[in-house]
């Protein structure tokens, strides 16, 4: 890719990032569970705005998971989890600030700080709603919530954070299923209203957006006709759930006035199963479902895009799905042939071979990885590039993996393929991602490869095994 191209690439993702308020390419890009937003150094950080607001995003939005948190404004003295995560995420969001990006706070209120659950207050749990829960129709525990983010709010703004915008989600984490709290749809947009309220204070001009992941069509229903009567005109727009597997938005009601969004999942390949997601098994590529998913959304008359991400394994998603909502690009091909151009300094037709190197990984489970590492070595690369070099440990962990094969015998080559696989994927955790303890879905225990079961059990079988009395 010529110099001249980049530049009139570049030109393009900018104006769509800057100059028209009414382009809308949100990074949502929540640190926790040990991610890489989580770990990222200012620094970092900044370096992944800069490039993500070069494909098309204009706005960074990050959620304050309190998850394993105890609450940071409590006063105690001791530099803990909570306040080590909170100092990051006001520093990054005055780096997006700094980058002309809007800022979002993502919102799952009745989500407290682990020393906040009082037996007397919790929240009743059914299988959508997980997390550290508080029910706020139970005295003490409305309070608890707004104080939350009254501190929250009043701590960023104090940090010289304005924010642009607050998205409030009812699931994963958040919800109650009690009876006072039923419906929970129409409990948690009354308890958003009032945070936003509370951010006005702090946020002169913030508006109220809303997350439809989880929510089912009638409470979508149930929403519309209660924003409409009691909060007419303050849902700005919700970003509308797209199952796994699917490229399209569902058709449900809307408040009027509220603009339709969609939320997509940039976090794993073109197929939901076998799952590649997450950076599990290495770096993802959706190219295929992206590009088949921005149509739709346009067929859809969606008007902006709310990117899920867990970390900077999507790298390659981002680039696609910010190209081509911003239209800088008119194919796949073209948009992967600019991220070799870009990144790995790749002349046309080397950038070419890349592109058709790279799409295939869609699919990684049905790819041949040998033949593919094979090629990448033909590559004239830095091949220290944190980017080339994750696909290059996908590309080892595929050709392990394929090699395993399945069944409970546990022959020395077998046991050697499944070493190679698990080399692989804590040098591309500790060397290249930087990653520490992953928690939650993002562990190792959630890969679940077919033959992951069968080897932990070999694992633990000749661990326990007493040495043999010749030895």
């Amino acid at each position: 890719m010529k110099a001249c191209a980049h530049a009139v690439v570049l030109a393009v993702a900018v104006t769509c990032a800057g100059a028209d308020p009414a382009y809308f390419c949100e990074l949502y890009a929540p640190g926790h569970f040990g991610n890489w937003y989580e770990v990222a150094g200012e620094r970092e950080m900044r370096a992944v705005l800069e490039e993500s607001r070069h494909w098309g995003f204009n706005c960074y939005g990050d959620w304050f998971d309190t998850l394993d948190c105890t609450d940071p404004f409590s006063g105690d003295p001791q530099y803990a989890l909570g306040n080590a995560l909170w100092d990051a995420k006001k520093a990054h969001f005055r780096t997006a600030q700094s980058l002309g990006m809007r800022t979002d706070l993502v919102i799952t209120p009745n989500h407290v700080f682990r020393d906040q659950l009082s037996p007397e207050r919790l929240a009743k749990k059914n299988p959508r709603i997980i997390g550290q829960l508080v029910c706020p129709s139970i005295p003490g525990g409305r309070e608890v919530i707004l104080d939350n983010h009254r501190r929250m709010l009043a701590g960023l703004a104090s940090a010289g954070v304005r924010l642009t915008f607050i998205t409030a989600a009812p699931y994963d984490y958040g919800g109650c299923a009690c009876e006072q709290c039923h419906p929970w749809i129409i409990t948690f947009a009354r308890l958003s209203c009032d945070i936003h309220d509370i951010a006005r204070q702090y946020h002169p001009g913030v508006e109220l957006r809303f997350i439809g992941w989880w929510w089912s069509a009638q409470e979508h229903a149930q929403f519309a006709e209660r924003m409409d009567r009691e909060a007419p005109g303050r849902a700005v727009s919700i970003a509308l759930h797209i199952p796994y597997g699917k490229t399209s938005a569902s058709d449900v009601p809307l408040p009027r006035q509220c603009e339709k969004h969609a939320f997509v999942h940039i976090g794993y390949a073109d197929r939901d199963q076998p799952r590649d997601i997450y950076g599990r098994t290495g770096p993802v590529i959706a190219a295929r479902r992206l590009e088949q998913t921005v149509s739709e959304l346009r067929r859809q008359s969606v008007s902006g895009v709310m990117a899920y991400s867990e970390g900077i394994y999507d790298d390659v998603n981002k680039a696609l799905l910010g190209g081509f909502w911003s239209g800088s690009h008119p194919s796949a091909g073209k948009l992967l042939e600019a991220y070799a151009g870009r990144y790995f300094s790749l002349a046309d037709s080397e950038a070419q071979r890349w592109a058709a190197w790279v799409l295939p990984w869609g699919t990684p489970f049905n790819h041949d990885a040998a033949s593919a590492k094979a090629q990448l070595s033909t590559f004239k690369v830095d091949t220290a590039d944190w980017r080339w070099r994750q696909w290059a440990l996908k590309a080892d962990m595929f050709v392990a993996h394929s090699a395993i094969g399945a069944g409970k015998t546990w022959t020395p080559e077998r046991l050697a393929r499944a070493e190679a696989f698990w080399a692989a994927y804590e040098e591309l955790n500790r060397k290249v991602y930087g990653l520490g303890p992953l928690r939650h879905i993002l562990g190792p225990s959630f890969i679940n490869l077919p033959w992951q079961e069968s080897w932990r059990e070999h694992q633990q079988m000749t661990a326990t095994r007493p040495a043999s009395p010749d030895a």
